[in-house]
This record gives C-alpha cells, structure tokens and sequence, in this order.
C-alpha cells in the first residue's frame, strides 16, 4: 500500500513526495524496503503496489523491476477500506480467490525473519478459516499513544507454525494512563495495520458492511469490463466511496470468531513523525546523536541531524532536531515537533506557502 500522502516528516516528505520515497533508514527508500521484504514470502510476480496515479512514476522509479501491470492505480486518496476493496476487486477478477496481505510501505522493520514468519503464519490461518480475516500484532515495548491496540481473545486449538488468537477488540489510540495498563497486560498488542484474507471474503463483508462502496465497485467492475472503458466514470465512482479506514468500516463490525491476531515481536514502527524516527534509530545504533549527511557536533546531545552535502554544525544543543531538504530547513524541538508539525503545516497553508507543501 503505496498511496499514502503523509506530511508529519516535514519538510522531506511532502505531497509531491512523501515518506514511502525516501531514504530514511539505509540508503534504500522505505517502499524498496518493504519490496524487499515482501520478495522474502512471495515471488515478484505476486508483489502488487496500490498507490495514487500521482505517484506511479516514483513507483516505477523506485521499483523499475515492477511491471507496470502489478500497479494497482488508486484515482485519488479515500482512506484504507476503498483502497483495499480496490485491490481485493483487481486481484480477484485476475486470480479468483487469491490471498492477499496488505502491507504498508512506510513503516520501520528492524527484523526482517520475524516480519516473513508473521506473514507466513497470517497466510496459514486464512488457509484454515478462509472466511475470517486476520492482523498482525506487535508485542508492545512501550506505552505509546500513537498507535491503535489490539486485544487478543482465545488461542485457536489448531496449530500454526506461530501462535494465533481470535482479535477480541480493537482499541483507539489510548491516553497515557490507559496505554500504560495495556503495556501491562499481555493481551494488548500494537495495531500495525496489516491485514490478511481472501479476496471473496473481503469483497463479501465489504458488500455486507459498507454497501455504499460495494455498488460502486460493482459498478467499477461493470466498467472495466466493456471494451472501451471510461476513465472517467472509473474516478467518479471511486471518489464517491466514502472515505474510512478498512478498521472501522469492516473490521470493527465483524463477528469477533472471524477475525484473528498473529502476535509478533517485530522491531516495528510507522515513523509517523522525526521522534519517532529517531528513537527507532537510537535503538538500532545504541547512539543518543543520530545523523546523516555532513555533519559537525560539539557536546551536543538527544539530537536528530539529517542533511546531504552542506555541513551542519551543532554546538551544546539539546533534544532538537535539524531536518535539510532541497528549498526547506526544520529546526525544532525533538519531543514536541510530532504535534508541533502539524500546526506548521495549518500555518504554510494559511500564509499561502503552498510550493512548501
């Protein structure tokens, strides 16, 4: 899942170019990442990007071994549960029942084995109980509030080669308090957004659970089975899906026997703001100062520096964070830039600054 537009990693990431297309973490972008991931369970005929038609040329710029044919072309950005009922439709007309996992291509993974384990065993359970659809749980290692939880039911009597339980609720991001209760419990898992199933299955709940979005994507179907079809109508239709996340649209509203949980100790992170990027990367290299590009520090400490070829210089600073791009430089502070940017970006827009978006 490619398609996302995200801004909280200001200024690199922006709408002409958000997260999934840069080097964050190696000198690989983060979809290039996930592609490699991905190759570790299936074969590259069976990888499948969904993203926008805006951003298909980084896409094929990124992935130039990616025929063009597995691009699932999204015609404008409607949220989670239009844009997997999209690739579950596609998938579905091309192979019938096919399995499907929909993975982000902008998080952090640390331990790759682990990630194609969890993937293995999700593929198994829906395999075992084709009607059900089942997540990805991450064995929380903090009390985070940026994320959404999963509570984990009973253990399912069939054995896999992971344990799985039924997903008993699903959980909003949480208050300090409440996170931290979950941390103490066993039962709560990170939501990471993953989801595995079967291409009718998911097309049937879709029908059962948003009808709205089942119409119109019958009437997609309709139109790109005629000769001619009309690109037009195709984007007409799909802007007039409602816009939800497949969460609370599909899965929310689910029999709780239906859906299942793979618990995982995934060094995972979505990166949702430099923060997090940066306590992701503290933990991968054991270092307080965390930098890229040319940079210069004098008893500098807590800090976040990502440049290219100018030199940065620090002196005697602390928890900030220094972000380059091409036409922008971000100087903030690191604890509070996650809620901070996104006042920023209100501002650029007020003040007309639309090229910094």
């Amino acid at each position: 899942m490619a398609g996302g537009t995200g801004t909280r990693l200001w200024p690199l990431s922006r709408t002409a170019k958000p997260k999934q297309f840069h080097k964050l973490l190696s000198s690989k972008t983060l979809l290039q990442e996930t592609y490699d991931r991905a190759l570790q369970v299936v074969s590259k005929n069976d990888i499948y990007i969904a993203t926008t038609k805006q951003y298909e040329d980084l896409v094929l710029n990124d992935l130039p071994k990616v025929s063009p044919t597995n691009i699932i072309i999204e015609p404008f950005p409607r949220s989670t549960c239009p844009a997997i009922a999209l690739s579950a439709l596609t998938l579905h007309l091309k192979y019938k029942d096919a399995l499907i996992a929909t993975i982000a291509s902008d998080h952090a993974i640390g331990n790759t084995k682990e990630f194609s384990r969890a993937i293995v065993a999700s593929f198994e359970s829906i395999e075992a109980y084709p009607d059900s659809i089942a997540t990805i749980g991450i064995n929380p290692t903090h009390p985070s509030t940026a994320f959404g939880y999963i509570k984990m039911g009973k253990e399912l009597d069939k054995k896999f080669s992971k344990r799985i339980f039924y997903a008993d609720t699903f959980k909003e991001k949480p208050k300090q308090a409440t996170a931290k209760k979950y941390l103490a419990s066993w039962e709560y898992l990170w939501n990471a957004g993953y989801f595995i199933f079967s291409t009718q299955t998911l097309l049937d709940l879709v029908q059962k659970y948003t009808p709205k979005t089942y119409t119109l994507l019958e009437k997609i179907r309709i139109e790109n089975e005629k000769k001619s079809p009309s690109k037009k109508n195709i984007e007409q239709h799909y802007l007039a899906m409602p816009e939800e996340p497949i969460d609370t649209a599909i899965l929310e509203k689910m029999d709780k026997t239906k859906r299942l949980v793979i618990p995982t100790d995934l060094e995972w992170d979505d990166i949702g703001n430099w923060e997090a990027l940066y306590i992701f990367l503290k933990n991968r290299y054991n270092s307080s100062m965390i930098a890229k590009g040319n940079h210069i520090d004098f008893e500098s400490e807590g800090c976040f520096v990502s440049g290219s070829e100018k030199l940065i210089a620090t002196i005697h600073l602390k928890d900030i964070v220094v972000i380059e791009s091409d036409d922008a430089i971000l100087v903030a502070n690191r604890k509070t830039v996650g809620t901070d940017i996104k006042r920023l970006i209100e501002k650029l827009k007020k003040e007309g600054k639309c090229p910094y978006l």
